[in-house]
């Protein structure tokens, strides 16, 4: 049976406090963890590690995590308020299709893996949520990964919008049809559009994170 501590509460620690404190917080709680291996089960003693590392990580993640919060407040109010939006214009439900959203998203995905590559991808998103780059280079790299995703998910959400449309100038039979056909048929540009705006944000996030690195970096 593993007889060590959780690991991704290990992870979460790492990631939550600042870097002089990871090895002597983790070292504590290793020998504390052992310790009790004496006089309790591996799930109680997994339990409190995993109650220490909560613990842990709300007293520091203001601290240290404070661009982060505020990005994920960002995103969160901007979603709030695009549902709300979406709710006041008909429904929620009218702005739901899955094959638009298939046909936007994975194939942007695939051709920014195919420009850039995987190493790239995570790192940008890791730049993102994290705050910290090493270098003007990893820099470099995430704004293109970003760049490349938007752009294309636009392109890729104009091109199937106007195929939409053109399918439904060949085949429209009944003018009744004409609305839901439409509204369909633009839903790809309005994925786009959204994944577009989030990207945006990433780049300037990752523009001021930047600004902190010297050009030697």
């Amino acid at each position: 049976m593993n007889q060590h501590s959780p690991k991704s509460a290990r992870l979460l620690l790492e990631f939550i406090l600042p870097e002089h404190l990871i090895e002597p917080v983790l070292g504590d709680l290793e020998e504390e963890f052992n310790h009790r291996a004496t006089s309790q089960t591996l799930l109680k003693r997994q339990l409190w590690y995993w109650r220490q590392a909560l613990t842990t990580t709300f007293h520091f993640i203001s601290h240290t995590q404070k661009a982060l919060i505020m990005f994920l407040i960002s995103v969160v109010f901007f979603g709030s308020l695009t549902f709300l939006a979406m709710y006041l214009g008909g429904g929620v439900g009218a702005f739901m299709d899955l094959p638009s959203f298939i046909i936007t998203l994975p194939p942007a995905l695939l051709f920014t893996l195919a420009v850039t590559s995987k190493a790239s991808f995570g790192q940008a998103f890791n730049i993102v949520l994290s705050g910290h780059a090493d270098s003007l280079k990893q820099v470099r790299t995430s704004l293109m990964v970003f760049s490349v995703l938007g752009n294309t998910s636009l392109w890729i959400g104009a091109l199937m919008t106007v195929v939409g449309w053109i399918a439904i100038g060949s085949q429209l039979t009944d003018i009744e049809v004409f609305g839901r056909a439409f509204a369909i048929s633009i839903l790809t540009m309005f994925y786009a559009l959204v994944i577009k705006l989030i990207c945006y944000v990433a780049c300037q996030r990752i523009t001021y994170i930047g600004e902190s690195l010297s050009p030697a970096e």
